[in-house]
């Protein structure tokens, strides 16, 4: 208890946790939410079943990985939709998140096929957002939409298949538009709908650092890579 109460860092605190082979993320403090079967019980992100994804696997793990964020935001959009009697969206913004909803739930269920056998978890979202707020819910949509893009970003040097990438160039190529798009919705007509030359490639520790706070089952990677390629920075070099 004495080394985990040390940390000073995120990566010091992952590299803690990740002893044993194993990357366990935790939720972060006093993070809950009702139970869906209103039983009144609390149960907060990371305090569910664990979901791991073997590294191992090459390829499929890559997969399992865009999995979980694909489950996550179609999750994420459906409750955005199902609450739209009650919203402060206009007309036009529930149509476009409406097509972004269809968007997520294709993703979701392409990598479910492309997985079979190997799509053998579902993930449950937890989230601090307002449905009912317009503000809330655009924040927290391009929140997702951009870690999207750094996710497919960062984790697309790790398939050794051409046919899974250029399946998941096709689908970051959309989330990068649903990114515009939401962010043309916050700041219409201005540079934020694309602002910086490169959009972010994230490591893998990172994208699940930040999904797990919004995921209810506990996030656990194997054998995870331990070379990360950044790629050109938002100045032109490497």
């Amino acid at each position: 208890m004495s080394e985990l109460s040390a940390f000073t860092s995120r990566r010091e605190f992952l590299r803690l946790l990740g002893i044993g082979g194993a990357l366990v993320l935790l939720p972060p403090l006093f993070s809950a939410c009702e139970d869906s079967s209103n039983t009144g019980g609390l149960m907060g992100p990371g305090t569910g079943s664990s979901v791991t994804i073997d590294f191992a696997k090459g390829d499929v793990a890559v997969l399992q990985f865009a999995y979980v964020l694909e489950q996550l935001e179609a999750d994420f959009y459906s409750k955005v939709v199902a609450s739209f009697a009650n919203t402060t969206l206009t007309d036009t913004e529930k149509l476009v998140l409406t097509d972004i909803r269809n968007h997520e739930l294709v993703h979701r269920e392409l990598l479910k096929a492309a997985l079979g056998p190997d799509a053998t978890f579902t993930i449950t979202g937890a989230y601090a957002t307002d449905f009912t707020d317009r503000v809330s819910v655009l924040a927290s949509a391009k929140a997702f939409e951009d870690l999207g893009v750094a996710a497919y970003n960062g984790a697309a040097q790790y398939f050794t298949d051409v046919n899974n990438l250029l399946l998941a160039a096709k689908i970051v190529s959309v989330e990068a538009r649903h990114s515009a798009a939401v962010r043309d919705m916050i700041s219409a007509l201005s540079g934020d709908f694309a602002p910086t030359n490169f959009d972010n490639a994230f490591s893998l520790d990172t994208v699940a650092f930040a999904a797990q706070k919004n995921v209810i089952e506990r996030l656990e990677f194997l054998n995870a890579p331990t070379t990360f390629v950044q790629g050109p920075n938002n100045n032109g070099t490497g």
